[in-house]
């Protein structure tokens, strides 16, 4: 069994941006969705567009598919939540402070807007 290095920080995939960066790198390559559609097989092209606006995450077997036709390497399309945005996640409850906080947060940790 392998050994777990402490502490170990879970990562959390952000779907809103990992959906960025999968459509980012698909326009690099010039990729159309209906070329995407074709190369994965896949019955409807909203599936991809919703991947796009991060409502879902393409499934593993897609995901690798989808690296292997960008040349890039699967974890250039994955993004995760970064510590910053886990702690202003959590602030998120009180929403009449948020925006306030979220600002000042990100200016005192120098996190990017």
């Amino acid at each position: 069994m392998a050994k777990i290095r402490k502490p170990f920080k879970y990562p959390v995939i952000d779907s809103k941006r990992t959906g960025r960066q999968i459509k980012t790198e698909c326009r690099k390559q010039g990729l159309t969705v209906r070329e995407i559609q074709e190369f994965l097989q896949i019955g409807a092209a909203q599936s991809i567009y919703d991947w796009f606006q991060g409502k879902s995450l393409p499934a593993l077997d897609n995901m690798v598919a989808l690296s292997r036709l960008l040349g890039v390497p699967m974890e250039n399309l994955i993004v995760c939540r970064t510590t910053c945005d886990r702690q202003l996640i959590a602030c998120r409850t009180n929403k009449y402070n948020f925006e306030r906080v979220s600002v000042y947060y990100r200016r005192i940790s120098g996190c990017a807007a």
